[in-house]
């Protein structure tokens, strides 16, 4: 089992308490043999890196977003293969407006103005602007059921759907490959918003630039060829990885941009 200090260290971009937390399930997984679930969602950057410490930490990770591709997942720590039900629901979030237009941070805006924490909070897909689906805490669900009546001004019907049986949506990507002469945040976020240098430089400036959910300062910060990031306005973009160059040696990058 990896000490505690070595493994918070690995962990300097996120909060101590929140390191910590994660540390006691494992050794409670390692100390009971049994399986020890997360009651939080983790971003990439968390649950990426303890995949990556797996070899170290005695037990073995495995992760639940419900949806394909989930960026945001609950954990779970154990030494054998996980086969009960992660601790997770998948609601259905359906407003009964067709004048508004709703987007990601109505939904998201309204469930938190539940008093829920986000992190009780998964993805959430739009199938509609009418139509949501959102992976939540099973501690919470039935509080968001009971309490959730409306988005923005539009009136809202929530229910389960069994990810047992029901039918699971998916993401829907705008795939393209994007070049690009470095990976230089100011130049990525650039190009993938079709913004002059100058106005990237003002956004990661203003905090409106998040790189793996995480907001960046420096310009000349270098994103990884496996990286998400969000620009507010423009979107979220996933980097799937680097598909070869160009004749002029500029990288040629696969890219999904979330719908």
């Amino acid at each position: 089992m990896m000490k505690k200090d070595n493994f918070v260290d690995k962990f300097n971009f996120c909060s101590k308490d929140c390191v910590l937390l994660i540390y006691d399930k494992i050794v409670r997984a390692e100390r009971s043999h049994k399986v020890v679930y997360t009651s939080e969602f983790y971003t990439p950057n968390i649950w990426k890196t303890l995949e990556n410490l797996s070899g170290e930490i005695g037990v073995n990770i495995y992760s639940c977003g419900i949806f394909h591709d989930a960026e945001r997942k609950v954990l779970a720590f154990s030494e054998d293969p996980v086969k009960c039900s992660y601790p997770v629901k998948l609601l259905e979030l359906r407003c009964r407006s067709k004048f508004v237009k709703l987007r990601h941070s109505d939904y998201l805006g309204s469930l938190m103005s539940l008093g829920i924490k986000r992190e009780k909070f998964g993805d959430l897909i739009l199938q509609r602007d009418d139509l949501c689906y959102a992976a939540v805490c099973e501690d919470i669900s039935d509080y968001v059921k009971l309490n959730m009546d409306s988005v923005g001004k539009c009136p809202c019907k929530v229910s389960e759907i069994d990810i047992n049986t029901g039918e699971i949506p998916n993401y829907s990507f705008e795939t393209y490959i994007l070049n690009v002469s470095s990976f230089r945040l100011d130049c990525m976020v650039s190009s993938l918003c079709n913004l002059s240098r100058r106005k990237s430089e003002d956004m990661i400036r203003q905090g409106k630039v998040l790189l793996d959910y995480l907001p960046v300062e420096r310009k000349d910060k270098l994103a990884g060829d496996h990286c998400t990031i969000t620009v507010r306005g423009y979107g979220k973009f996933k980097v799937a990885g680097k598909t070869g160059l160009t004749g002029s040696g500029r990288y040629k990058l696969l890219v999904k941009k979330f719908s």
